[in-house]
């Protein structure tokens, strides 16, 4: 390896992280990170010769990696058309989905009326933590009950609301909490 060899290589070096995390954001599906990050040294060494190396590295090493991202899943993709069909399929069903609006009022309706069903202690905790931002340390205190017991109750009413605001919204039963 000779001197250009070895500077392009600790240029890249020093930039590793930043090309994987780019590498990251534009693979076409998980697990290609690493190989992103790779065939972006190969060329990057290969044509180490073409670059200012005294210039800072990662715009060219950020336009690198997407090339290599958007190349390699054209070759994935071409090989795998009924993976690209689906994916198709399920954009397209996500949309059709965002067309429809939301139910929020009913939602927030039935949440308030699960937290009317709650005991008083419940209900106080949700106003503390949720609702005024007090953390669990502090309405722990407040409250004379460890944090911990604070952290394992607030889950408990969580998960009765959950299931009430559930059987709510899909039977269109009781209530009750």
């Amino acid at each position: 390896m000779n001197s250009q060899d070895t500077q392009a290589a600790q240029v890249f070096l020093s930039h590793h992280d930043f090309v994987r995390g780019v590498a990251l954001k534009y693979a076409p599906w998980p697990g290609l990170m690493d190989d992103i990050a790779q065939q972006v040294f190969l060329e990057f060494m290969n044509k180490e010769s073409r670059w200012d190396l005294s210039q800072d590295a990662r715009p060219l090493l950020a336009t690198m990696t997407r090339h290599v991202a958007m190349r390699l899943w054209r070759e994935r993709t071409r090989d795998q058309p009924e993976t690209v069909r689906k994916l198709a399929d399920h954009i397209r069903l996500l949309a059709e989905e965002r067309e429809t609006p939301p139910h929020y009022e009913e939602e927030i309706s039935v949440l308030r009326n699960c937290l009317q069903k709650l005991p008083e202690k419940s209900r106080e905790l949700v106003n503390l933590y949720y609702y005024n931002d007090v953390g669990t340390p502090q309405i722990a205190s407040q409250l004379d009950m460890k944090s911990d017991t604070v952290c394992r109750a607030l889950s408990r009413v969580r998960d009765k609301l959950r299931e009430c605001i559930q059987r709510s919204m899909t039977e269109g039963g009781p209530t009750h909490v």
